[in-house]
């Protein structure tokens, strides 16, 4: 068999088998447990299922637009716009990762020693700062709109 990476948002809530049957009018066959621990899962065509919670937790994540996560959709698109622009935010997302571990750094509450000096942090930073403006300098010059429609 072939393998595959599924890249989807889908809606979903805590549900075990027993409810997930009772919601969709079915009775339990006698060799499932109601009480297995699982999910409602809602596609985008409407389309619901229910899947078993180790295999969900496995495979989703909360949708956090200010998480790499949130850019798979656009990195898996044939458009090179929106390719792009999941480089551009992935890019931002860990541009104010890195930020934000600096400036716990300089106020001295960082919950961990960094290994490197300051100044490789110092010269990466840098150097994302200048990647985002090309990247800003490109989107305009080739029309593609870095707003986030995930």
């Amino acid at each position: 068999m072939r393998k595959y990476v599924g890249t989807k948002i889908i809606e979903a809530k805590e549900m075990n088998r027993g409810d997930y049957n009772k919601y969709r009018g079915w009775t339990i066959p006698e060799n499932e447990n109601p009480n297995d621990e699982g999910y409602l899962v809602r596609y985008s065509d409407g389309y619901e299922s229910w899947s078993p919670k180790k295999q969900f937790e496995d495979a989703y994540r909360n949708y956090d637009e200010k998480k790499l996560p949130s850019t798979a959709i656009l990195m898996q698109s044939s458009d090179y716009k929106e390719r792009f622009k999941a480089e551009y935010l992935q890019l931002v997302i860990r541009y104010k990762g890195l930020k934000e571990m600096l400036e716990k750094w300089d106020n001295g509450t960082l919950p961990f020693k960094p290994t490197c000096p300051r100044s490789t942090y110092n010269i990466q930073i840098k150097a994302m700062t200048d990647y985002i403006a090309i990247l800003e300098a490109r989107a305009v010059m080739e029309g593609i709109d870095l707003e986030r429609e995930v």
